[in-house]
């Protein structure tokens, strides 16, 4: 490609050539095909029945508010790879990296720092119960056997994590990024 420099012909098409390399890719995060727990459970399936809620279990968002929180701050770390870019002090995919790795780390702190709802007591069972037995599996089964155990005078919260996100932490773990080609 030729040097951008003052009275070179060619800027304007040399940099137009360097931002369609930098519009030609895509970052992606979150958890992708081979993210799964040990059951088998894609951790994107959970991750999105935490950020949504379901049935009876709220939402917990962090992506979404992430991306929020965080939008000016990833529009400036993508203007100033345009430029470095432009410049030549960058390629495309180093941009795109260094955007995604920042988003990814946003996200992962949403999570890690995410305490609200707090989690039922039920749900708290359940996890002191898998604890006790990692091979338990959960069913209505034993969600009921949990809110028995929690409804008897003088239960005691079981010593495991409330927090909520976070049990095995394998969804914080497997969050991960991507870059790929768009065209």
């Amino acid at each position: 490609m030729p040097e951008l420099k003052r009275g070179n012909p060619k800027a304007f098409e040399t940099i137009g050539l360097k931002l369609k390399a930098l519009a030609g890719l895509t970052g992606r995060v979150g958890w992708f095909e081979d993210s799964k727990y040990d059951d088998g459970t894609p951790v994107a399936y959970v991750a999105a029945l935490n950020e949504l809620g379901h049935g009876k279990t709220p939402p917990r968002p962090f992506m979404r508010p992430t991306a929020i929180a965080e939008r000016d701050a990833w529009i400036e770390v993508a203007a100033r790879g345009a430029r470095a870019v432009v410049a030549g002090s960058a390629n495309p995919r180093q941009v795109m990296e260094q955007l995604t790795s920042k988003a990814e780390a946003d996200v992962r702190d949403a999570i890690l720092a995410l305490t609200e709802p707090a989690l039922s007591p039920i749900t708290i069972e359940l996890r002191a119960m898998k604890k006790r037995d990692p091979n338990l599996r959960v069913t209505g089964a034993t969600v009921g056997e949990a809110a028995r155990k929690v409804a008897q005078p003088g239960y005691v919260t079981p010593n495991v994590s409330t927090k909520p996100l976070i049990d095995t932490d394998v969804m914080e773990r497997t969050l991960t990024s991507k870059v790929e080609s768009s065209q």
